[in-house]
């Protein structure tokens, strides 16, 4: 009935404030985006599973148990060394046994 002045400045002639209407802003950006980034991202949000096994990548996981895999098989490496170098003395001291053996007869 009567013209009423807007004695807030932060509202507009519908009553929305600023932020109401600045809410609505990502939404006309989102739609103003080329589709094939959208479509691309979902593409690979879909398939990155088949991904990362058909291009043979690693993941983290894949890493850290291919990691924990080659600390073991290093440590068994220098125990099979350190055993190796015990059965070479042992059949050192086997040897010469046997040379002092043939010498006696």
């Amino acid at each position: 009935m009567y013209p009423v002045i807007n004695q807030n400045p932060d509202q507009n002639a519908t009553g929305e404030s600023f932020w109401d209407q600045f809410s609505h802003i990502p939404g006309a950006i989102d739609s103003r985006m080329p589709t094939f980034d959208k479509s691309l991202d979902a593409y690979f949000d879909h398939n990155f599973s088949a991904i990362i096994e058909e291009w043979d990548l690693v993941t983290e996981v894949d890493l850290e148990r291919l990691e924990n895999r080659l600390a073991h098989v290093s440590e068994e490496i220098d125990q099979l060394y350190a055993k190796r170098t015990a059965i070479e003395a042992r059949a050192q001291r086997l040897e010469d046994l046997v040379a002092s053996l043939e010498k006696s007869l």
